[in-house]
């Protein structure tokens, strides 16, 4: 069963704010290498930083999450560059998560608002863990056998009860 994953309002303006910094930025830096007059640090210094800003875009969205996927045996989070995939009888743990259990959460290596929120993340009370959340409701935590911590936000929170029914299943 496919569960989506929207983007919350904070994600989608704070995506469009970046765009159009980086458009900002990007003209001035191609306006910058036009009137260069084949000056070579120039060139070098803003064709760096225009394809900086084309990397930081690309990037964060090859590895923001479309979607999540539960079959008869994988939990699959889709990502454009590559999909993570869980498998059911890995699972050993799978629940809702309060807001208030997020307190005092920081990013170790993880993005805030552009495209998502996903990467490494800590607090004290859940630990280390990897987002793949899209918006600031619907956070559920995975726990496998790995010992890997995964919050995920599909739209649709039903998402808990298929992956529980499937590990009693098994």
């Amino acid at each position: 069963m496919d569960y989506k994953a929207s983007l919350d309002t904070l994600c989608k303006v704070m995506t469009a704010g970046v765009f159009v910094l980086f458009i900002a930025i990007g003209q001035k830096n191609i306006r910058a290498i036009l009137a260069a007059n084949g000056d070579t640090t120039t060139v070098l210094i803003h064709g760096s930083s225009f394809l900086l800003l084309v990397a930081i875009i690309l990037g964060s969205y090859l590895f923001s999450t479309q979607s999540y996927t539960v079959t008869d045996s994988e939990l699959i989070i889709h990502r454009p560059i590559k999909d993570k995939v869980v498998n059911i009888a890995d699972i050993t743990e799978i629940s809702a998560v309060d807001t208030a259990d997020f307190s005092g959460t920081i990013r170790t290596f993880g993005n805030v608002g552009l495209f998502g929120y996903y990467g490494k993340y800590h607090n004290s009370k859940i630990g280390n863990m990897t987002w793949y959340v899209t918006q600031r409701e619907n956070r559920i935590l995975v726990r496998t056998q790995q010992g890997e911590k995964l919050i995920l936000s599909p739209d649709d929170i039903s998402l808990v009860d298929k992956v529980q029914g499937l590990r009693q299943d098994k």
